[in-house]
């Protein structure tokens, strides 16, 4: 390879990642270095954004958003407390998009918040904020219509950040933070009956509880009864 040619793969090496972790979609910074402003496909639509926060932000923050998740006391910085009104209030959602994208060392912040711009669509990043906007504002989710998604989509789109694709338990949440996650086997779901499994999805595990399904959150408020329904269906054929 001549060293033109070498020259110009190692800018686009360097270059797509950075857009990609962007997004790819937003408008170039303004003067003064502020955030750039994010354009979704979509309306945001939190209700999406609390599948996606369950998924990838519950081990952290909390089932309640207030930074006290079953993963926090490991940290060695507390996470942000989302119920905190008024410091989110003075936070744009540009602000927000950029952080979740890029991670707090980028921001000089804490290392363990992971840069998610190479995890996550930038749509399901906007989800995600209007989530939290929820919890910035005490509100609690309304869902007053079933998702078109089946059990494996909703799997895919929410149980498999932590869960893996096959249920192995290596997901990328559980390989990021080095969480122990009990495996989805035909040996484990065994043990359980189709009501005790509902009642799990549903209902979560407590984050005081011993052992790997401390980091299991409750679905019940983000799943509909099909849905988790759905989802066992699904799951049973791993």
């Amino acid at each position: 390879m001549t060293g033109y040619k070498l020259s110009l793969a190692l800018v686009l090496l360097a270059v797509v990642p950075a857009l990609h972790a962007c997004g790819g979609k937003n408008v170039p910074s303004g003067s003064g270095g502020k955030p750039a402003t994010v354009i979704a496909d979509s309306e945001p639509d939190p209700l999406k954004g609390l599948k996606l926060y369950l998924g990838y932000c519950f081990v952290c923050h909390g089932q309640k958003g207030d930074g006290k998740g079953p993963y926090a006391p490991m940290l060695s910085a507390d996470p942000a407390d989302f119920t905190d009104s008024t410091h989110f209030k003075a936070r744009t959602d540009g602000e927000l998009y950029n952080f979740i994208s890029k991670g707090g060392i980028a921001h000089g912040k804490s290392m363990h918040m992971k840069p998610f711009g190479f995890q996550m669509t930038p749509d399901q990043i906007q989800n995600t904020i209007a989530y939290i906007r929820v919890l910035n504002r005490h509100e609690r989710i309304s869902r007053d219509k079933e998702s078109d998604f089946n059990g494996e989509e909703i799997y895919r789109n929410s149980c498999v950040m932590c869960h893996g694709e096959k249920g192995n338990g290596d997901g990328r949440i559980s390989k990021m933070l080095g969480l122990e996650v009990r495996p989805i086997s035909p040996e484990s779901l065994s043990q359980h009956s189709g009501a005790k499994l509902y009642n799990i999805i549903q209902d979560g595990i407590p984050s005081d509880t011993t052992g790997l399904g401390r980091f299991m959150p409750a679905w019940g408020s983000s799943l509909s009864e099909k849905e988790i329904i759905d989802v066992i269906s699904y799951i049973s054929s791993f």
